[in-house]
């Protein structure tokens, strides 16, 4: 057997193995929302305290929708305050916050403004916030979004019953009938895999800005986003390795009913831009374990490219590409499978057999441009 062949196969059996630990992990994260459900019918107490920080450029499409589910939110009011930090937006955005909190004066709401461009203008905007907060926890989530009604009733729980100084919650995509749209809810799916299997065998290495909550004290002990101001996204992933570090206890709110959905791209050019701009930030991390996944599943991407090209020009044998395809079709379906059903998405599975098709190629280009080209973000432009 050529030896690239014999290289081929040790990174399907590593990848193979490592879905496995991951499949492994998401029965526990499972395991966890049912014993959450099951040790009490009712919420702890409201004792915790939260100022939540929501960032916004040019989001005048969506605040309305975000906003009214802020207006629902079940929880003492003297326990939150909210700050909607504007990032220079050229559009009405700033006049929808001003309306709605002149329309709701028994919400303590405050409208922020960064004051010039930085390299990370969220980043920035969420200091801000932070530096005037009053509450003991922060909690963030973007502009895009959707909450929960009980989002607050969970994280307080949760922080309570497990004295959590770092809490990730759960994320989905607004569903989109469209092949784009099931595409990349597949693909954000697979991240989720990924972050549900990460805390589910104690090691976490993603997590997601639209859903997450932290000690105010912890955020500052551990000096905050210092360190990787020269990078324009990690608000999340950064500080979570920060929280990791400093031995705090990092939970994960493992129930649906605290999911927030976020709207996705609306074109393949946005969800290019998009993917690169999170994959820019790869080789900043700290974290080993996050940077062997993210090789090994890039490896394990191209492995299956190669193969098929081999395939095609008669390099090797078709059986071969045959074994590669099924074992990683399967094995990502498996994955998937249990991700969907805990978000409830099971129907997006109908566009598996294309998506996992076309997912190699779209996940390998990806790699390769957030490596040599910058990337657009609310109508910036960023350097890697």
């Amino acid at each position: 057997m050529p030896v690239f062949s014999i290289v081929f196969l040790f990174i399907l059996v590593c990848y193979t193995f490592l879905m496995l630990i991951f499949l492994w992990g998401i029965f526990q994260v499972k395991s966890n929302e049912l014993k959450l459900k099951k040790k009490s019918s009712e919420f702890e107490t409201p004792l915790s305290s939260f100022s939540i920080c929501i960032p916004f450029r040019n989001e005048s499409e969506y605040l309305p929708k975000l906003l009214n589910t802020l207006k629902r939110l079940i929880y003492p009011e003297n326990l939150v305050e909210v700050f909607l930090i504007n990032d220079q937006s050229e559009d009405d955005s700033v006049e929808i916050c001003n309306s709605f909190i002149e329309e709701n004066p028994q919400l303590n709401i405050h409208l922020l403004h960064t004051e010039k461009d930085s390299f990370s203008p969220k980043k920035k905007a969420l200091q801000k916030a932070i530096s005037l907060a009053n509450h003991e926890y922060i909690v963030t989530t973007d502009a895009d979004c959707l909450l929960p009604k009980n989002w607050l009733n969970y994280l307080n729980t949760l922080i309570l019953r497990e004295r959590a100084a770092f809490v990730s919650g759960p994320v989905s995509y607004v569903l989109d009938d469209s092949f784009l749209g099931k595409f990349q809810t597949l693909d954000f799916l697979s991240l989720q895999a990924a972050t549900l299997g990460g805390f589910g065998i104690g090691k976490p290495f993603l997590c997601n800005g639209a859903n997450l909550c932290y000690s105010k004290k912890a955020f500052k002990s551990v000096h905050g986003f210092s360190g990787n101001e020269n990078i324009a996204s990690g608000d999340d992933i950064f500080l979570l390795e920060k929280m990791r570090k400093a031995n705090y206890s990092i939970q994960y709110l493992a129930t649906i009913e605290a999911c927030v959905q976020t709207h996705p791209p609306k074109s393949w050019k946005a969800l290019m831009e998009q993917r690169v701009r999170w994959a820019a930030k790869t080789s900043a991390y700290e974290n080993k374990f996050g940077k062997f996944i993210g090789l090994l599943v890039l490896l394990m991407n191209l492995v299956f490219i190669l193969s098929l090209v081999g395939g095609i020009f008669k390099m090797m044998s078709w059986k071969f590409f045959l074994v590669i395809f099924l074992v990683k079709f399967n094995i990502d379906f498996m994955l998937l499978y249990q991700v969907a059903s805990f978000y409830k998405q099971e129907n997006v599975l109908k566009s598996y057999v294309f998506s996992a098709c076309l997912y190699p190629f779209f996940s390998v280009f990806v790699a390769i441009k957030s490596i040599f080209s910058s990337y657009r973000w609310k109508g910036r432009s960023f350097k890697k």
